[in-house]
């Protein structure tokens, strides 16, 4: 088949964010046996399409937002025009991946290459085929449902800025209902996903998958080291960071105060740096800090998808301790393949556990490695994919060469 896929970033193999990391996969094992093209929308800061990537595909082209300027004018008309998108039904964050140029670089990519159909990844970028006549079969990834998460933003909001809150709810509302009538099959990562989208439709269940590390890594990590990993931008990985940083830390410290706590992802906000807490940034290889810690800690409360980040800690055998809203998707059992806490007082004392007891931490992450094994397929989300374009294709002829 000839596959056009949308993205909101460029494909990179040092993706500091899962949903990099789960596109990555995506795109480059369906690019092993059909013919595969990039559109990709991604920011001024961010690097361009990795050249090895690149090559494995039958074209990898870029639009770049331009930057957003720290002069208060400039930052007060954005602040007006995200508003006034929101008015007409258009929510703040597709209203920033809005680029009529990419726009028209969807449009020729159809008229002249012909894909056989259409992959969109995230739902802000539905809005380039909201207005595109018919034509291949176009499949949505909802990685995180849109109204869900603006009303969870609702609800933690106070102040003025509540107003403009319900506003964002609202415009998700009209452009998620639009969003997912524009498009032939919608994908999403969890059941509590495919509740959340709605039952006006059919919504296709793809669980993520991780990638297992080339090498093994140490199931009992080199130091008391306690390790967070996520994309800073995206609001549940800023208040999980803040938890482990204001309330988790500090009660484990009491009682073991060699432990530490290492943050790695890009655009961390100001602050978390402080005793005992070591702040990466982005970084090349997030496997060398996987290595290193004791424990991985998800106390994600926020928020819906399917956390990599989980994943990737069980494939790669480690000690983890998460949230059941990080772990949605993933059948484990709590003290087999993970600990499970929610206040922060659970996390501090699991993790102490962990941290106190070599021989329980190893043994965790052995079951954790072997449930992986048996339950986390790459080839599988693959092969699901490509059941879904099969199935919307019919017995329509694909592109051939």
């Amino acid at each position: 088949m000839r596959i056009l896929v949308l993205l909101p970033f460029a494909l990179r193999a040092d993706v500091a964010h899962g949903g990099g990391r789960a596109n990555l996969q995506l795109v480059t094992g369906l690019a092993r046996a059909h013919e595969v093209g990039v559109l990709s929308l991604r920011s001024f800061e961010d690097a361009p399409t990795d050249r090895a990537v690149a090559e494995s595909l039958a074209f990898a082209e870029e639009e770049v937002r331009p930057p957003v300027h720290d002069d208060w004018r400039y930052l007060s008309a954005i602040r007006l025009r995200n508003g006034l998108s929101m008015l007409r039904g258009r929510p703040r964050l597709v209203a920033q991946a809005r680029l009529p140029r990419f726009e028209r670089r969807v449009r020729l990519a159809i008229e002249h290459w012909h894909p056989d159909v259409v992959q969109i990844e995230f739902e802000q970028m539905a809005q380039y085929v909201l207005a595109l006549p018919d034509g291949p079969p176009r499949v949505l990834s909802v990685h995180d449902p849109g109204t869900a998460a603006a009303r969870e933003r609702l609800q933690a909001t106070s102040g003025p800025r509540r107003a403009l809150r319900a506003l964002d709810v609202l415009a998700w509302l009209s452009y998620e209902r639009r969003a997912l009538a524009a498009v032939d099959a919608v994908v999403a990562f969890t059941e509590r996903d495919r509740r959340a989208l709605g039952s006006r439709r059919r919504i296709e269940l793809v669980p993520l998958a991780a990638e297992r590390p080339t090498g093994a890594l140490d199931p009992a990590g080199a130091r008391e080291d306690v390790l967070f990993v996520g994309s800073f931008p995206h609001l549940p990985n800023r208040d999980a960071a803040l938890r482990l940083v204001d309330g988790i830390l500090p009660a484990v410290r009491r009682s073991r105060p060699a432990a530490t706590l290492t943050l790695v992802g890009e655009r961390p906000p100001p602050g978390l740096a402080r005793t005992g807490v070591r702040v990466t940034g982005a970084v090349p290889d997030v496997a060398p800090y996987l290595d290193a810690a004791a424990v991985v800690a998800v106390p994600i409360r926020l928020g819906g998808g399917m956390r990599v980040k989980v994943l990737e800690a069980l494939a790669g055998g480690k000690a983890v301790v998460t949230s059941r809203l990080a772990a949605e998707g993933l059948d484990l059992e709590d003290g087999a393949e993970v600990l499970f806490a929610e206040t922060d007082d659970e996390f501090a004392r699991a993790i102490e556990r962990l941290l106190g007891d070599r021989a329980l931490r190893v043994a965790l992450a052995g079951r954790a490695g072997a449930w992986a094994a048996r339950r986390v397929d790459p080839a599988a989300r693959i092969a699901a994919y490509e059941r879904i374009y099969a199935r919307l294709l019919g017995d329509r002829p694909v592109t051939t060469n």
